[in-house]
């Protein structure tokens, strides 16, 4: 495609690739988790590398949603994949679900579009709704906002329930082992990913000043390498390059910084991204 006198082309990921990769961050993400459990790492540790390697899990379960499904590992390899998320996403949708409300996200987020705050157009928007108070309590429960929405809605997956109650016999399982005091961090781990990605991957970074082409330009060095070495790659690229994201939702990561670039050179060549609720 041809921004302005430049030609670039879309190279979206394989959703092999990214499912591998999501299992291989499994391995240390449960190693962490028996780490702490049996005492070799203090809690600050604990937290510290948890929310490290659970937030690059969450970006690559959402950058799944737009990689290409012709390149796919057996289904049974991805069920995997989807279940080891459980200790990040706890009981969110299964992936085939989730993947059709973020679809709609950005269907309702396109070039020239901004919707209303509708959680029933766009599930996502409930992180928009109410003012900050709002805001924060809907991104730190957000995954029963959403069960709420999809009772409510009569969208409710009996995968959906499966995971549920998987997810809460593990709990039951961890508490009996490890005992009260353990779980009382491990839990708040979790909790803290998914406020953190919600809050800021989707509050923030869907805000005027962020959401914009030329935003990670305007950032300072020293931001971009904490916020990289903290949260991989994969998110920085995601959180700085949003609103070129949300142009060319099939760019891979690695690609959003060269599409933005030649946007800010060829600005008459910009599509137009407003950010949400404008």
């Amino acid at each position: 495609m041809k921004i302005g006198t430049e030609e670039l082309t879309i190279q979206p990921e394989a959703k092999k690739a990214i499912d591998i990769e999501l299992q291989l961050l499994h391995i240390p993400l449960y190693v962490i988790v028996a780490a702490y459990s049996f005492d070799p790492i203090a809690w600050p540790l604990f937290l510290l590398l948890f929310y490290a390697i659970a937030m690059r899990v969450f970006i690559g379960n959402h950058d799944r949603y737009r990689a290409k499904l012709e390149e796919r590992l057996p289904r049974f390899l991805e069920a995997i994949s989807e279940g080891l998320a459980v200790v990040v996403t706890p009981w969110d949708e299964p992936y085939p679900s989730i993947r059709k409300k973020h679809l709609r996200h950005h269907g309702t987020h396109a070039p020239g579009m901004s919707s209303k705050y509708d959680p029933n157009t766009d599930p996502h928007s409930v992180f928009e709704l109410g003012g900050i108070v709002r805001v924060l309590f809907s991104c730190l429960f957000y995954e029963e906002v959403q069960l709420v929405l999809d009772i409510r809605n009569k969208n409710l997956s009996t995968s959906r329930l499966y995971r549920f109650l998987i997810y809460g016999s593990l709990l039951i399982a961890y508490i009996a082992t490890f005992g009260w005091a353990k779980f009382a961090i491990v839990f708040p781990g979790m909790r803290i990913v998914g406020f953190t990605a919600w809050f800021v991957f989707s509050w923030i970074i869907h805000q005027p000043f962020v959401y914009s082409f030329g935003f990670s330009d305007r950032m300072t060095v020293w931001f971009k390498v904490i916020f990289t070495v903290l949260h991989g790659r994969r998110v920085a690229q995601g959180c700085l390059h949003h609103a070129t994201h949300h142009a060319w939702p099939a760019v891979a990561y690695n690609q959003l910084h060269d599409f933005d670039s030649a946007v800010v050179r060829n600005p008459e060549s910009a599509p137009d991204m407003r950010p949400m609720g404008a």
